[in-house]
């Protein structure tokens, strides 16, 4: 055996043939043997607890390897698949290469599927178990399928009253003559429960200062309703985004169920009424990477109900590494166009399940200013949201709507400084649909949002009915993004990601002019085009105010094309690296729209993940410029090209 020579044997390479069906990297993942890291991996690991130790090959794992092989196609339908391995040893350079041969043969497909055990159990409730048990008898047999259904039938169960419903069994009985799986799968519902009450316990410093009965109503679960294991996951939500507690349990007694019903424990600690916390500011404010500093003073329970007054103010600023600080110091000026960023300060009061249903209301006052290499941008305004809470199995299951009166005072510092003021009256929608597993890792599922404003229609009403004239403009706003990841490993930690944006502005009185700079599209950021500083790809001499003195445009446009790719691998837990594409632009209308209009950036990034959100840095190369029209390999010096992007979180 080569694991008991002088000196052990590598792995240079495991190579499978025969696998039609699944990947060499799915395989490799499933076998024990493992092919020995890069050098540099080695070296790490040779003085740190970083890189990988060196993979020797064991002669006594071929026959777990080749076990493992047939589990893994036996899980998946293949039960007649055969394997055989075989090695080779390179005895100068002591590495081995394994070579696993498969003969897959004909996959097993579903025949018929029988729920055991739920006899007594409604029609209602049946219908919807039957909804998501459905099989394709053409479909290959997956015993992750049979997994994810048997979850589904329990969960339906403990979604409709059956507190104490569990899985028991499942029989697959293997039809050769037709190549068929017939699966019966064993549940235990046990009784149905309605709920009886709810019993709080509290605890904690501010515990004395807020009534059971608040409690009970935000958390919506009301006596004589059947037992709901989802709803009571959305109740405990419900209760945190109040601010109040430091934590909070939602759980049945099943020790105390009599007459078919049980009690809910809502146990919870609950902290300070009133805090003041400095923190640092680390965001990605139009598509920019900022570093900066804020403090807010925190009121919880203002005036009873739940509610919460938050005071705030911060500040961010842009490339912090180009500032000019020694110079800031003796002479400050917003003309210093290396200091880039923003100041704001907000007073906000939130309010949960207001109006007596799960809806979460937020007014909001500010006051903003954005500094940027040729504007200064003064926003100050007033805002209320309604975050709607929808159910999580919906296509459909997010919804906010919003009413904002805001005023712009725009100084163009090109232009010697000259103000353009904008107030606009603006409603807005957001509806969002997402099954992506994973926030700060997504590695499936997808997320759809849909954004749409309307601006100004109501001060041309006013004015209407005033009989006076109106001299802004009214518009509407459409954002539509989608991104979507598919995993391409079992552990999914290499995965390929897409994203697409399409936005259009669209005015229908007044001209475009009439809109104010926050309002309109901007690409290129460390969110964005990554090859392109922040907000620098806009529409130049567009129907703006600064057209007319021959300048750039520092407005964004009227329509947004965005489309990413990465392919994302993580490694070692808590490194990442992704090799990614994005292409886009902003033009002056969708009528504008020019295919050698698009910005093309290719690049590679390196992630560092954190509890709290994976740290970023990406570099990116302009492969093709709109600008003049030129391609990467037609510049002599490539890195010219290039842009850095720090970054907190995925791109999208």
């Amino acid at each position: 055996m080569f694991a008991q020579t002088k000196k052990n044997f590598e792995i240079n390479s495991i190579v499978f043939i025969g696998n039609q069906s699944f990947s060499s990297s799915t395989l490799s993942e499933v076998v024990y043997s493992k092919i020995t890291p890069g050098w540099f991996w080695k070296f790490l690991n040779s003085f740190s607890s970083l890189g990988k130790e060196p993979s020797y090959f064991d002669s006594s794992l071929i026959p777990l390897d080749l076990t493992a092989l047939k589990e893994f196609y036996n899980s998946n339908g293949f039960f007649n698949a055969q394997f055989s391995c075989s090695y080779k040893a390179d005895t100068s350079k002591y590495l081995v290469n394994i070579i696993y041969k498969i003969i897959e043969n004909q996959p097993a497909t579903y025949g018929s599927l029988y729920l055991r055990g739920l006899k007594d159990v409604p029609p209602d409730v049946l219908s919807k178990i039957h909804d998501e048990t459905s099989l394709n008898e053409n479909q290959r047999f997956s015993q992750s399928t049979i997994q994810k259904n048997t979850a589904n039938v329990l969960t339906e169960l403990l979604n409709n009253g059956y507190v104490f419903a569990r899985y028991d069994s499942t029989i697959i009985i293997k039809d050769t003559s037709t190549n068929k799986a017939n699966v019966d799968i064993f549940f235990i519902p046990g009784k149905r429960y309605k709920i009886d009450t709810v019993l709080v316990q509290k605890s904690g410093k501010g515990a004395k200062l807020v009534n059971e009965k608040l409690l009970r109503n935000i958390s919506g679960i009301k006596a004589g309703d059947y037992y709901d294991q989802d709803e009571l996951r959305r109740s405990q939500v419900r209760l945190y985004r109040t601010g109040l507690f430091e934590s909070a349990i939602l759980t049945a007694i099943n020790e105390d169920t009599t007459d078919h019903k049980i009690p809910i424990r809502l146990a919870g600690t609950i902290g300070l009424l009133n805090e003041l916390s400095p923190e640092v500011i680390l965001n990605n404010q139009q598509n920019a990477f900022n570093v900066g500093l804020g403090a807010a003073y925190i009121k919880k329970n203002f005036f009873g109900d739940a509610r919460k007054l938050t005071l705030s103010s911060s500040f961010g600023v842009q490339n912090l590494f180009n500032v000019d600080f020694g110079n800031l110091i003796k002479h400050f000026s917003y003309k210093d166009t290396t200091l880039l960023g923003y100041v704001d300060s907000h007073i906000t009061v939130d309010q949960p399940y207001l109006f007596g249903k799960p809806i979460f209301g937020s007014w909001e006052t500010y006051v903003k200013i954005d500094k940027q290499a040729t504007y200064n941008n003064t926003v100050y305004g007033s805002s209320f949201t309604l975050d709607f809470e929808l159910p999580t199995y919906t296509f459909i299951n997010h919804l906010s709507t919003s009413y904002t009166v805001e005023q712009s005072n725009e100084v163009y510092r090109t232009l010697n400084d000259s103000l353009s003021s904008k107030l606009i009256s603006d409603i807005a929608a957001d509806i969002a649909s997402t099954t992506a597993d994973n926030i700060l890792f997504p590695t499936q599922g997808y997320n759809l949002s849909f954004h749409v404003e309307e601006a100004n229609s109501i001060p041309l009403l006013i004015s209407r009915v005033l009989k006076q004239n109106y001299s802004g403009s009214l518009f509407y706003k459409i954002l539509l993004t989608g991104s979507y990841y598919i995993p391409l490993d079992n552990i999914k930690n290499s995965i390929a990601a897409f994203k697409l944006e399409v936005g259009n502005l669209q005015t229908f009185y007044g001209g475009f002019s009439g809109v104010p700079l926050n309002r309109t599209f901007y690409a290129g950021g460390s969110n964005s085009i990554r090859a392109w500083r922040s907000n620098q790809l806009v529409p130049q001499g567009s129907d703006s105010v600064l057209s007319i003195y021959g300048i750039n445009n520092v407005k964004g446009g009227a329509f947004l094309l965005e489309s990413s790719m990465e392919y994302r691998y993580r490694f070692l837990e808590n490194f990442g690296t992704v090799l990614f594409s994005d292409v886009g632009n902003t033009w002056e209308s969708y009528k504008q729209f020019r295919y050698d209009g698009l910005a093309v950036a290719v690049g590679i990034g390196f992630r560092y993940y954190t509890a709290v959100a994976p740290f970023r840095l990406d570099f990116g190369f302009k492969f093709y410029d709109p600008g003049d029209h030129r391609f990467i390999f037609d510049h002599k010096i490539v890195f010219q090209q290039l842009q850095v992007q720090f970054g907190i979180g995925e791109a999208f």
